[in-house]
């Protein structure tokens, strides 16, 4: 077993600007081969560009709501989704995330599963 205080992890704000993220669970931090785990603090009015990874993403809205947009990158669907909720993000499919608030942080947890590390998630920007 292996305790991991997220918030003693160095905070990532340059994989999916504006977002901060405590990559929790990787093949750096644990033994892990087959999956990564983040915390992510979505700023008041942030939102990150829409993008692919080549492993399926998920991810848990544990403070919202948020605004979720995915399919089409110049005319994407865009879902409200209130805290309390999961989203599931086959590979290949595009998307993103923005924090409607002007002045409340929001916050996911999110994994990536079959990837042992951010960096083999094969994050694309298509936006």
């Amino acid at each position: 077993m292996k305790i991991i205080n997220s918030m003693s992890v160095d905070k990532d704000n340059a994989y999916e600007p504006p977002y901060s993220i405590m990559w929790g669970v990787n093949d750096e931090t644990t033994d892990t081969r087959v999956m990564t785990m983040q915390r992510t603090i979505i700023p008041p009015g942030g939102k990150n560009k829409m993008h692919t990874h080549t492993c399926d993403a998920v991810f848990y809205v544990n403070k919202g709501p948020i605004y979720v947009y995915c399919g089409d990158p110049e005319n994407p669907e865009k879902i409200l989704v209130e805290a309390g909720h999961f989203c599931y993000a086959p590979a290949g499919e595009p998307h993103g995330q923005e924090n409607p608030s002007e002045t409340e942080p929001a916050e996911l947890i999110a994994t990536y599963g079959n990837c042992s590390h951010q960096d083999k998630a094969g994050t694309t920007f298509v936006q």
